[in-house]
C-alpha cells in the first residue's frame, strides 16, 4: 500500500472518530440538559401504571407543578417531583414517589391553604434537588428531614419538623403530634424560665428576651467557647448543658437537663420566631400562651403575695424564699429567708451594707450591676422585705421546750 493511500485511510479514520466523539458529546450534553424532575415524572408514571393502572396513570400532570398559597405569599413546587404525595397506594414507594405519611393531616391542613415548605422547610421555588431541599448557599430554611435529624442524633426522623409546626401552635400548651415541643413547653413552666426571660411578651429581665430568639442569626451568638460542629441548634444544646461553659459571664444556672430535654428545648428556641401569619392560622385566635389552670393560679398567687418582689425581679430563678412560699426551680443560690444572718456570717456585713455594696460577692456584683438594677428606693424595699421574711420564719417556728 502506497504512502499516499495510507495517509488517506488515516484521515478517514480520524474523521470517523471525530464524528463519533462529537455525537457522543452531543448526546451527553442532551442527557445532562434534561432536568432531573422530568426523569422523576417519567419514572412515577411508569410506577403508577403498575400500581393504579394505565387509565389513572394517564391523569398524572406533566411539567412544573406548584401550589400557590396567597395568604402566606408562598409558591411551593415540591409536587413537581413528589407527585405521589396525594395518591393512596404509594406508601411503600421510595422518595420522591411515596404517599404522604399522614394523609389525615390534610383534613385540617389542606395543601391548598398551607403548601409544603411552611411545615417541611426547603426552598419552594426551586425544582432541582439541592436547592429545593434548602441546602444552597445563603438559604436559611433547610428541609427538616431525617437527614437533619440524624445530624443532631435525634432518633425520630420527623422530629425537626416540630420547629416549623410551632410557628402556628406556639401559644398552645400542648399540641397533638409534637412530643418534643410539648416536653419543652412543660420544662419552661417547670423551670420557671419566665422568671428571668420574657417569653411571649411576659417575664423577667435578667436574661435576654426569648420571644423571637429563633430569628437571631449566627452572628448574634458568642462562639468563642463553643466546640464541635458549629450550628445554632448545637449552640443551644451545649448552652443548655453547661450555660457557664458557653457564656462564662452568665448567671443562668445548670438545669440538669437530659439529652432529650436539651433536644426539645433547642427545638423550641428555634421555633420562636416572629411570624406574620394570618390570624386564621393561629389555633384559638389568641396570641397568648395557654397555661394549665393550676399554673396560672400559682403564677398569680406569687405575683400578688408578700414575695411578689422576688418574682417580678426574677430572683426566684436562683433563690427560694421559704417564708413566702417561693421555691426556686434551680436553687442555685441560698434561700433568701435567711439572708439577714447569711450575709453577716459569710461577708461580715449587715444586710444594708451588702445590698448597697455587694462587691465581696462576685456573682451578686454582676447581678446588681447588669441584671437586676435597683434604685435606692428599691434597695430599701428589698432590705425591708428580707428582714420581714427572716422575722416571719422565726416567729413561725415553735418555741423550744414546748
Amino acid at each position: 500500500m502506497s504512502r499516499k493511500r495510507l495517509i488517506k485511510t488515516d484521515r478517514f479514520l480520524i474523521l470517523i472518530a471525530g464524528i463519533l466523539f462529537a455525537g457522543i458529546s452531543l448526546a451527553v450534553v442532551a442527557i445532562d440538559a434534561v432536568p432531573a424532575w422530568k426523569n422523576y415524572q417519567s419514572e412515577f408514571r411508569y410506577l403508577a401504571t403498575e400500581i393504579v393502572g394505565e387509565e389513572d396513570a394517564a391523569r398524572i400532570p406533566s411539567g412544573i407543578q406548584q401550589i400557590w398559597v396567597e395568604d402566606l405569599d408562598r409558591v411551593d413546587r415540591c409536587i413537581t417531583c413528589h407527585q405521589g404525595i396525594f395518591w393512596p397506594g404509594f406508601e411503600r414507594a421510595e422518595q420522591p414517589y411515596s404517599t404522604h405519611p399522614d394523609m389525615g393531616l390534610f383534613d385540617t391542613h389542606p395543601a391548598s391553604e398551607y403548601g409544603c415548605t411552611i411545615c417541611h422547610g426547603g426552598q419552594g421555588y426551586a425544582v432541582d434537588l439541592e436547592a429545593a431541599h434548602g441546602f444552597s448557599k445563603h438559604w436559611e430554611e433547610p428541609l427538616l428531614s431525617g437527614i437533619v435529624a440524624s445530624d443532631y442524633n435525634l432518633n425520630d426522623k420527623n422530629a425537626m419538623i416540630e420547629i416549623n409546626c410551632n410557628a402556628c401552635h406556639r401559644y398552645e400548651r400542648q399540641t397533638a403530634g409534637m412530643p418534643y415541643i410539648n416536653l419543652a413547653k412543660d420544662l419552661i413552666q417547670e423551670k420557671a424560665c419566665w422568671g428571668c426571660h420574657v417569653i411571649n411578651g411576659y417575664g423577667g429581665a435578667i436574661g435576654p428576651d426569648l420571644s423571637d430568639i429563633g430569628d437571631r442569626h449566627a452572628e448574634g451568638y458568642d462562639w468563642s467557647n463553643f466546640a464541635g460542629f458549629a450550628s445554632i441548634f448545637n449552640w443551644h444544646m451545649q448552652h443548655f448543658d453547661e450555660p457557664a461553659a458557653i457564656v462564662p459571664e452568665t448567671v443562668m444556672p445548670k438545669m440538669g437537663l437530659q439529652t432529650r430535654d436539651r433536644h426539645a428545648m433547642s427545638m423550641l428556641m428555634l421555633s420562636w420566631r416572629e411570624e406574620n401569619l394570618p390570624v386564621k392560622y393561629i389555633p384559638g385566635f389568641v396570641r397568648k400562651e395557654m397555661l394549665y389552670a393550676h399554673e396560672d393560679e400559682r403564677r398569680e398567687e406569687l405575683l400578688s403575695g408578700d414575695g411578689a418582689f422576688f418574682i417580678e425581679k426574677g430572683c426566684f430563678g436562683c433563690h427560694s424564699v421559704q417564708a413566702y412560699g417561693i421555691k426556686s426551680p434551680t436553687e442555685k443560690g441560698p434561700d433568701l429567708t435567711f439572708a439577714v444572718d447569711d450575709v453577716h456570717v459569710r461577708f461580715r456585713q449587715s444586710l444594708q451594707e451588702f445590698i448597697f455594696d455587694p462587691s465581696q460577692s462576685g456573682t451578686m456584683s454582676i447581678i446588681f450591676s447588669s441584671k437586676v438594677i435597683l434604685s435606692d428606693e428599691e434597695k430599701w424595699q428589698l432590705i425591708d422585705i428580707l428582714t420581714k421574711a427572716n422575722h416571719k420564719y422565726k416567729s413561725d417556728q415553735p418555741e423550744s421546750g414546748k
